[in-house]
């Protein structure tokens, strides 16, 4: 994790070639919003998800909460995967 994405406040993005090609295809069908759980179930959050000018796909409110509450750390491996279910896409994120 950055510190770009490990201070409080912040958003995450991801890259244009990834959000393009995986993510802005099925984002339609989450009208704007992103569960995110642990790894382990544990604590699961619904953020807001959006296609930025930039042409980068972007976690904005609820990504703070998010990390705030999972206790994550700058300077810690982080895995994200996302599972696309009929309701949308949902975000999984593993402590590595």
């Amino acid at each position: 994790m950055t510190e770009t994405f490990a201070t409080q406040g912040k958003r995450m993005y991801f890259n244009v070639h990834f959000s393009m090609g995986s993510l802005f295809p099925h984002m339609d069908a989450g009208h704007g919003e992103l569960p995110i759980t642990t790894g382990d179930g544990t604590t699961t959050v619904t953020a807001r998800f959006i296609k930025g000018v930039d042409k980068r796909a972007t976690i904005t409110k609820g990504w703070s909460d998010f990390f705030r509450r999972t206790h994550m750390n700058e300077g810690q491996a982080y895995a994200f995967g996302f599972k696309c279910t009929s309701k949308g896409l949902h975000l999984i994120v593993y402590s590595i």
